[in-house]
């Protein structure tokens, strides 16, 4: 199995799993659109970037469940600051918005109570969709390689 099919697979089925749950939560059809574009397409391209370089190493036996645990993890991090970070900046901007008119410590009250929490969930997100792909690959690289 080619490290860039692994990566492939990975991000279709992150695509394909998460459009599913999204479309059955969903209240409003078209309130769909934006989340899909703007947080599940380059989620789907991280996960698939992200297996696609990690796949040498599971072929070669060499990854372990702590690589892949500790990558997700960290992934997950990142893109949940890039997120916050994104929100927060067009909050900043937009009118009306919570943080309109606040200060500097309640804006940091806001990162601490709201920001941080939430992109540690995305790195236990990340860790446990990194778990998850290891043993799926595992998996495949044993059955059809």
């Amino acid at each position: 199995m080619q490290p860039r099919s692994l990566g492939l697979i990975n991000g279709l089925l992150t695509l394909s799993v998460w459009s599913i749950v999204g479309l059955i939560l969903a209240t409003n059809w078209f309130g769909v659109i934006p989340i899909f574009l703007f947080i599940l397409i380059p989620t789907s391209a991280l996960v698939s970037w992200r297996s696609t370089s990690l796949a040498p190493q599971l072929i070669k036996g060499s990854a372990t469940l702590k690589l892949y645990a500790i990558d997700g993890f960290k992934w997950g991090v990142i893109s949940g600051v890039v997120f916050w970070t994104w929100s927060i900046s067009t909050q900043v901007l937009a009118a009306g918005d919570p943080l309109m008119g606040a200060s500097f410590t309640q804006v940091v009250e806001y990162i601490f109570t709201i920001s941080l929490p939430f992109t540690l969930l995305f790195g236990v997100s990340g860790l446990i969709h990194s778990i998850v792909f290891y043993y799926l690959n595992r998996w495949l690289v044993v059955n059809y390689s």
